[in-house]
């Protein structure tokens, strides 16, 4: 009777396995949203874009595009986007309500991303596919080889806002700026970096563009931030960044987090119940200890008197 209710248990416990194991790689699209089609061209712009919000949102479990390293999770592991098997089988319809929708450990970037965010991921993605015919690459901008290629930066602090120019040096020797790139300007905050590129950073004709700094974001007490300005995609030109110390900020008395009264502060300034917890604590246990040694001591006396 025992050895069946176990052989019960196992095949019930197989089962619920089973069932969420193919439940996490089962995917029920509908046949409407197979159909949704991708309304962004394949323009290097878009793929740049695209690339910049998949490292911030996807990076992370999915892993590089066609490298296969993705987050080893159990029992099902992330997708490689960027493979060609993940591709062919899936439309753009397809991925969009997955990343729409999410399911099991995959998140829903329903309300997180904007739809223009979410093709742009797919733009992207569709970027490795091999076989892909419908819409071919469009190249947005040609920029002439070069090399030699420069970042400068200038900064106007009456206007608060801050541009760059990237430019290199073609086969003729004459120095051109670089059309369509797009650049990155970061602030440097106490636990990562704050964009602050605006919605069009990429640069113009002459290699240039601008940004308006935000009018309310606080610097040090002489309004000074740390700003790292790059090129988002280093494709193009490999690694171009600077950092610089400008004063756009908003001069603000910094507060140090722990010189308050809280769980992360330093010794002196932890909170009162903390204190009276392990004061108390420690006057109860060394009470208890003196009582238990005085107890010790009268114990002959009481043997005496017993005598």
């Amino acid at each position: 009777m025992k050895n069946t209710i176990k052989n019960i248990a196992a095949l019930f416990l197989i089962f619920i396995f089973s069932g969420s194991l193919a439940n996490a790689q089962g995917w029920s699209v509908p046949s409407s949203a197979k159909k949704k089609q991708n309304p962004y061209e394949a323009t290097a712009k878009n793929i740049s874009s695209g690339k910049k919000i998949y490292n911030l949102n996807c990076k992370s479990c999915h892993g590089d595009p066609t490298m296969a390293n993705m987050l080893p999770l159990a029992p099902v592991a992330p997708t490689d986007l960027g493979s060609q098997n993940f591709l062919v089988q899936s439309s753009d319809g397809e991925i969009y309500y997955k990343v729409n929708k999410g399911q099991g450990a995959m998140p829903t970037f329903e309300k997180t991303l904007s739809d223009e965010d979410k093709w742009m991921v797919i733009t992207f993605l569709r970027s490795f596919d091999k076989n892909k015919k419908e819409r071919q690459q469009v190249a947005e901008i040609k920029n002439p080889e070069v090399t030699d290629v420069k970042l400068e930066l200038k900064v106007n602090e009456a206007e608060k806002n801050m541009s760059a120019k990237l430019s290199g040096v073609t086969k003729t020797g004459k120095r051109v700026g670089l059309q369509g790139i797009e650049m990155s300007f970061l602030v440097k905050r106490s636990f990562g970096f704050l964009d602050v590129s605006g919605e069009d950073p990429y640069t113009n004709e002459k290699g240039d563009v601008q940004i308006q700094f935000p009018k309310d974001l606080p610097g040090d007490r002489e309004g000074q931030v740390n700003m790292l300005v790059k090129v988002t995609d280093d494709a193009f030109y490999g690694k171009l960044e600077e950092a610089r110390v400008v004063t756009l900020g908003v001069p603000t008395d910094p507060v140090n987090p722990l010189d308050e009264r809280a769980m992360w502060g330093t010794r002196a300034n932890a909170p009162i119940w903390i204190i009276v917890t392990f004061v108390g604590g420690v006057v109860g246990i060394w009470s208890v200890i003196f009582l238990v040694l005085f107890q010790m001591i009268k114990l002959p006396k009481l043997a005496s008197k017993k005598d």
